[in-house]
């Protein structure tokens, strides 16, 4: 990965440069939204690039073919014969379909499984999809207007401050810690569940599930503390980064059995339009999978069903599709609960939450919100600056294209005059 900035925005490249996308940054403005923004990208890396930049960029397009066929060999071993049983398709043509999708639109390999182009009628759509390298790397960080201070979001104890002081329900902070000490009021450790995790995580990781019963917090993997020790632990696991206590959240009992322990949040993606307002993109419902989760977050091993946005009826549950051994699934893997045509309570009411908060955090052009409902009512988990395009793609089973997303995000980008 090679960092550069545009005008002090620190712009990202992934060291896999596909030859056709790379001379977009060439071509006149125009074209479909979302190859508009994929030329931002694109135009955003080359004018990052100094003159050493420049010529690490054309020395990796040189080796490109060398890059890109360990990848299919790779994605093609562990996904090619189950998707050659299941339609039939061999997997020499997979690597060629790979192969012309990496060259014209920087699909790259994984991604060929993950939204199923094998599939004829997903395969047509494929240059409507909006890549994670192109919003991550680049088209989020330009979203930032200039010498602007933002509301919170990746602080999450200023995240959280900033929602109570909204009215907004959020999980409540018992401690945050960093450097070995306490930052911020404390109370001691309340005798309840807790959850424990790294203020900058992502994905769940290091975070730790702690339940209490007779004085003390266990784990399910036998650790056994007290209060003090275990303030200890977490006072010593943030010398190396920010660590957060929090209530353990628990879904409101009509969704418990499609949560197994952990709590299943709403993932919706919500931008201002051109009128000002929040408005609602997609959204996706995520659950765990495994009996010994404790997150639901996708990228560690949990599944996601579409949501209908007008009636917040659940589609059928995908994981990322990295192997296609799970495929699409209409009960839950482990309870056998109903996904499928599933209903959300209160529907109504998280959506007008998810746009109410956004209305406060109106300086944001897009954010993925984490909402739950728990036994205590709609609670804002966490609010997504950078949010996750793979997610509501391959769950919905539909482009972004086939949105407003990138309308909306190709209008601010014009507004910014980052175009």
């Amino acid at each position: 990965m090679v960092a550069m900035s545009q005008n002090g925005i620190k712009i990202t490249v992934q060291k896999f440069p596909p030859p056709l996308p790379l001379v977009w940054a060439c071509l006149p403005d125009g074209g479909d939204q979302v190859t508009r923004l994929h030329k931002v990208h694109y135009r955003a890396i080359w004018r990052s690039r100094n003159l050493l930049g420049a010529l690490e960029m054309m020395a990796l397009f040189l080796l490109w073919p060398f890059l890109l066929f360990p990848r299919i060999r790779q994605a093609t071993r562990r996904n090619g014969a189950m998707i050659e049983q299941r339609t039939g398709k061999s997997r020499l043509r997979q690597m060629w379909e790979q192969l012309v999708l990496a060259a014209k639109f920087g699909i790259r390999p994984d991604f060929y499984y993950k939204m199923e182009f094998f599939l004829p009628e997903r395969l047509q759509l494929a240059g409507g999809y909006v890549h994670r390298y192109a919003t991550k790397d680049s088209l989020y960080r330009l979203l930032k207007p200039d010498g602007v201070g933002l509301s919170p979001l990746t602080d999450k104890v200023g995240f959280a401050r900033y929602c109570e002081e909204r009215d907004l329900k959020v999980a409540p902070i018992i401690a945050a810690l960093q450097g070995g000490q306490i930052v911020g009021p404390f109370n001691g450790l309340p005798p309840i569940d807790l959850f424990i995790k790294r203020t900058r995580g992502r994905g769940g990781s290091g975070a730790e599930l702690w339940t209490y019963a007779d004085g003390r917090y266990h784990t399910r993997e036998g650790l056994d503390l007290d209060a003090d020790a275990l303030l200890a632990r977490v006072t010593e696991l943030s010398k190396r980064e920010p660590y957060l206590v929090q209530e353990r959240l628990v879904n409101d009992a009509a969704l418990r059995d499609l949560c197994q322990g952990a709590l299943a949040t709403v993932r919706m993606v919500s931008a201002i339009n051109e009128q000002g307002e929040p408005e609602a993109i997609r959204a996706v419902f995520r659950m765990p999978s495994r009996a010994e989760s404790i997150v639901d977050n996708y990228h560690a091993g949990g599944i996601a069903a579409a949501i209908d946005l007008a009636t917040g009826e659940l589609g059928s549950a995908t994981d990322m599709g990295l192997a296609p051994s799970l495929g699409w699934v209409d009960v839950h893997p482990i309870s056998g609960a109903q996904i499928k045509g599933r209903v959300l309570p209160r529907w109504p009411e998280m959506l007008a939450l998810v746009l109410r908060a956004h209305g406060q955090f109106a300086d944001r052009a897009i954010i993925g919100w984490d909402v739950a409902l728990t036994d205590q009512g709609l609670v804002i988990v966490e609010g997504n600056a950078a949010s996750d395009t793979d997610i509501i793609q391959r769950c919905h089973r539909a482009p972004l294209s086939q949105s407003r997303y990138p309308e909306l995000m190709n209008w601010h980008l014009t507004k910014l005059g980052r175009m």
